[in-house]
């Protein structure tokens, strides 16, 4: 199934280049096939272009995490607890506290 919404969203990304609900789509369907370092190729450019879209820092900040990459991890989640402060997102807020512990 992953491998079949993985190419559903390839597909749809491929009409829609500067679709960015197309390229999350995309990431999270490599997220669904653990796919890591492919979902974070395309949520990078998300992040640059959208920095106040807190789950997809969230989403490369685990990515980041997942590779190694801690320090980036770090600064990305960081940002993203920011973001779940400002705009009152418990949840996601507590879940960010918690992996910070972490890292």
């Amino acid at each position: 199934m992953s491998n079949e919404r993985i190419t559903q969203a390839q597909e749809l990304l491929a009409r829609f280049p500067e679709n960015d609900l197309a390229r999350f789509s995309l990431a999270q369907a490599l997220l669904a096939g653990d796919d890591q370092a492919g979902a974070a190729e395309h949520l990078r450019p998300l992040c640059a272009k959208k920095p106040d879209w807190m789950v997809i820092h969230i989403l490369l900040g685990k990515c980041l995490l997942a590779a190694g990459q801690r320090d980036e991890a770090q600064a990305l989640l960081t940002h993203a607890h920011q973001l779940a402060i400002a705009q009152h997102h418990d949840g996601p807020r507590e879940e960010l506290e918690a992996l910070l512990q972490t890292v």
